[in-house]
């Protein structure tokens, strides 16, 4: 029995040596202050390889991608919850705030009957290290389609979700 490792992918390309390859070739294209990024295509989140890596050009981001793609699949296969992520090309956002809302069902019943849901919002930034998860939370837009949301509007918002029998 071969170690998981160095399993074949059926093309005679072990899982490791697929994953050292994505990550050169990632390594090779990347730059410091590119104007392309790969991202998940619904929550923005830039996962490994390609966390903090930037592009120069569309085809060498696309690249990236593929090879980015290539390597999450050999790593699912050692690792079957490794998160999945639909990886896009997109342009460099400075300062975007990124927003991913889940909700999912428990075990428990609301007083009417329903099932009680519980709803978890992670906000990201444009580094690693800058996200915030909030389980169960009131989630309130800041910005409009053009600008920055008044403070009533803010207050209105809050005052009708802390309201709300989530």
């Amino acid at each position: 029995m071969s170690d998981t490792h160095t399993a074949s992918d059926g093309n005679g390309t072990t899982r490791l040596e697929t994953i050292r390859t994505a990550r050169a070739r990632i390594e090779d294209r990347r730059t410091e202050d590119g104007e392309f990024v790969v991202a998940c295509r619904d929550s923005g989140v830039r996962p490994e390889p390609v966390t903090d890596a930037r592009f120069a050009s569309y085809a060498d981001a696309e690249r990236a991608c593929s090879a980015a793609r290539r390597y999450r699949t050999a790593m699912r296969e050692l690792d079957p919850e490794l998160t999945q992520h639909d990886l896009v090309v997109s342009t460099v956002e400075e300062g975007a705030v990124d927003l991913a809302a889940v909700r999912e069902a428990t075990d428990r019943r609301r007083a009417n009957g329903l099932p009680h849901s519980r709803q978890t919002v992670t906000l990201a930034g444009s580094g690693n290290d800058e996200w915030l998860r909030v389980e169960n939370g009131p989630v309130v837009h800041f910005t409009g389609p053009d600008s920055l949301l008044d403070d009533e509007f803010v207050t209105r918002q809050l005052d009708s979700k802390l309201g709300e029998d989530a």
